[in-house]
């Protein structure tokens, strides 16, 4: 029974045209990102390879060493995608789930017909990452062959993994505001109220406490960096952070509570675009972060558990 309402909600969310809209808004600007980072890529092998021809043109016997090339970083643009429109794409299809049962009335039906309510949730929600694996395998697979067919490069093995992780960590933060639009769409029986408390939360998660974060970075205050201007050392800056240690931990405890901001430092370290990872296997990369892979995963099982006892408790449901 699980199989079948999941296979009924892929085939519903495939004719659903927000849903539809929204996901090729993100597949086009997937491939043009990747793309553009992926001609980066060639334009530096091939500025590399013309000079080395034009020094061997002139007996020059030293030739510069290849330059060290991150054709993962590629990918970075698709970290901002996947926080706006791949949070999107995830609030209105785990909205939809619910909320076309309330509003066509089938909700009552399915119920009365020998579904357990937690079969029901279970279905629904399979069908769901089922939907979301499917893009992320295919968003992975573009990534894949944009940088080989088009950036002219060869991925070593670390590349793979990273960028096999990277592309679960994205299904991971998907899955978080799926399982939030379905919990809210569950509490509220209106579809259209429950989808604007769920936009609001995301708004508050992912732009406004990451913002809050920032501002309240001391090495933000000025441009280029607060104690680079300073000229302080990173020991230095560390002595100084240690006099405000409350405040510190006041500030990032404000940017943990949002889920964007733990996919943004896992993804970034992933991808090698944050300094300090390079020399780290790409599963010792995850356990370095294993907070912000905490802060994506923990969130998703709370408010999973919450709308599953919610649901088992409501009594309005049949009756």
């Amino acid at each position: 029974m699980i199989i079948e309402i999941a296979k009924k909600e892929i085939s519903d969310a495939f004719r659903n045209k927000l849903f539809l809209s929204i996901l090729v808004m993100l597949l086009v600007l997937t491939i043009v990102s990747i793309i553009l980072g992926s001609y980066q890529v060639k334009i530096a092998m091939d500025n590399y390879n013309n000079s080395i021809s034009f020094l061997q043109s002139l007996g020059k016997a030293e030739l510069p060493p290849m330059p060290k090339l991150n054709p993962i970083s590629a990918s970075k643009g698709f970290v901002n995608y996947i926080g706006m429109v791949g949070a999107l794409l995830a609030i209105v299809l785990g909205n939809t789930a619910i909320s076309k049962e309330y509003k066509n009335g089938t909700m009552k039906l399915i119920l009365s017909r020998g579904v357990f309510r937690d079969t029901f949730l279970n279905g629904k929600l399979l069908g769901n990452l089922a939907i979301l694996a499917g893009i992320t395998v295919l968003t992975g697979i573009i990534t894949f062959v944009a940088l080989v067919a088009i950036g002219g490069v060869a991925l070593t093995t670390y590349d793979v993994i990273r960028l096999l992780l990277f592309f679960g960590m994205s299904f991971l933060y998907m899955t978080f505001f799926t399982v939030l639009s379905m919990g809210i769409a569950t509490v509220s029986t209106k579809g259209s109220r429950a989808l604007l408390i769920t936009v609001i939360v995301w708004l508050v998660l992912s732009f406004v406490l990451p913002q809050i974060g920032d501002t309240m970075d001391m090495d933000n205050q000025i441009p280029g960096g607060f104690f680079s201007s300073m000229g302080m050392s990173r020991d230095q800056e560390h002595q100084v952070l240690k006099q405000f240690k409350f405040y510190e931990t006041l500030r990032d405890g404000v940017e943990e509570m949002s889920p964007t901001k733990h996919y943004e430092r896992i993804s970034y370290a992933l991808l090698n675009v944050k300094p300090g990872f390079e020399a780290n296997t790409p599963l010792e990369v995850v356990g370095l972060k294993w907070v912000n892979l905490l802060g994506l995963l923990a969130p998703s099982l709370a408010v999973w558990l919450l709308t599953y006892i919610a649901f088992l408790r409501r009594e309005n449901i049949i009756n």
